[in-house]
């Protein structure tokens, strides 16, 4: 079948306007759907950011603790008073109730009176809010007298034929020797050297525990 040439070029104008009518609409509904899809980045539910917080750490020391610690070293000796003492004792007594007689020898010992606090009674009271730690000391006490026998001396006796010395004068003159050596060390201020010492043990003992370092201690 042959064409004349313009009906060819009418054909061929034809074709290109469809095609150009064709490419409109898709260019058109690309646009229309760009528009009305969503947005990739409405949908999504933002990410909350959060500030790194720090922790607020609250350190607390735990008064059983140190109770159980300081209860475990029991009775503690924090004083000592060593001694050298000359005593003399007399035994005196009546011939037929009626003649005076007397015995008597003077002697030394060496020794010494120790004096310290049960830890056992120790209670520890804790203020959190004012951060204080309240140590609630016993009073210090005489707990032994130690006399060193083998240091014992005698400078001079006098032994009466009616009233001789015997073991127990010796023995009774040992109990008076450390009631009275007991009473030297309480003169000399014993007791409240020991009250001292103890209080440094008990602050230095509480020290050791890191969490008290935000604590003051007191005494009462």
């Amino acid at each position: 079948m042959n064409f004349s040439e313009q009906t060819k070029k009418n054909i061929y104008l034809v074709v290109i306007g469809l095609s150009v009518i064709v490419m409109i609409i898709l260019v058109c509904g690309y646009i229309r759907d760009k528009k009305s899809a969503p947005d990739e980045n409405q949908g999504e539910t933002p990410i909350a950011q959060m500030k790194p917080q720090k922790d607020k750490v609250l350190v607390s020391i735990s008064t059983e603790t140190i109770q159980d610690g300081l209860s475990n070293m029991g009775i503690l000796l924090t004083q000592e008073y060593y001694f050298t003492q000359v005593e003399k004792y007399t035994k005196e007594k009546k011939i037929l109730s009626v003649l005076p007689t007397s015995s008597e020898f003077m002697y030394s010992y060496d020794g010494a009176v120790m004096a310290g606090i049960d830890f056992e009674k120790i209670e520890i009271t804790k203020d959190e809010k004012e951060k204080k730690l309240t140590v609630h000391m016993p009073e210090s006490e005489i707990q032994t007298v130690n006399v060193d026998k083998d240091t014992f001396k005698i400078y001079s006796e006098k032994d009466s034929l009616w009233n001789p010395l015997k073991l127990e004068d010796y023995n009774i003159s040992l109990a008076e020797f450390e009631n009275t050596a007991k009473q030297k060390a309480l003169d000399s201020g014993i007791l409240e050297r020991s009250d001292e010492q103890a209080k440094n043990l008990v602050m230095n003992f509480i020290k050791n525990f890191p969490s008290a370092s935000d604590y003051e201690i007191v005494f009462e």
